[in-house]
């Protein structure tokens, strides 16, 4: 929500969800065709689409959140990025806030609907791949390279 305009988030979230529950229909639907297909004796289990769609979403978040970050300490003249373990609450917002941006990134370029971007990198989070989770393996990257500094940290 910006600027107070909890209206106007709130359809783009629910328009999202559609989106989103389309997708899986589709997604499931095609892998009970393919699974019938092969063996008529398999029988296929229902699971409800809003639980797979709760799952997806879940999923997605947890891909994308960051669990270390890189602060600057000066010492001795010298500025090292040390890494350092992040709390539980910002590590959702950094997720939420990947999300988000690179949403916006990629209505920029592809001149579709917010929500229909939000979709699209939601599904992107949670196999894994998208803009928000290479921010965060570039994140722990980083993190990782300057392990050696943790030393410096005093917090």
């Amino acid at each position: 929500m910006k600027d107070g305009k909890k209206i106007k988030a709130s359809k783009i979230f629910f328009d999202m969800l559609v989106i989103l529950k389309n997708r899986i229909k589709k997604d499931l639907e095609k892998k009970n065709q393919v699974l019938v297909g092969n063996s008529n004796e398999l029988i296929i289990k229902e699971i409800p689409l809003d639980f797979e769609l709760l799952r997806l979403i879940s999923q997605a978040i947890e891909n994308v959140t960051p669990s270390l970050e890189v602060r600057k300490v000066r010492v001795a003249g010298s500025t090292y990025l040390v890494p350092a373990v992040l709390s539980k609450k910002k590590q959702e917002t950094l997720a939420l806030k990947w999300l988000i941006e690179s949403t916006k990134k990629r209505q920029k370029n592809s001149r579709l609907d917010f929500s229909t971007c939000l979709a699209d990198e939601i599904l992107d989070a949670s196999r894994k791949l998208g803009q928000a989770r290479q921010k965060r393996d570039e994140l722990h990257r980083l993190a990782q390279m300057n392990r050696a500094y943790i030393r410096y940290r005093w917090w």
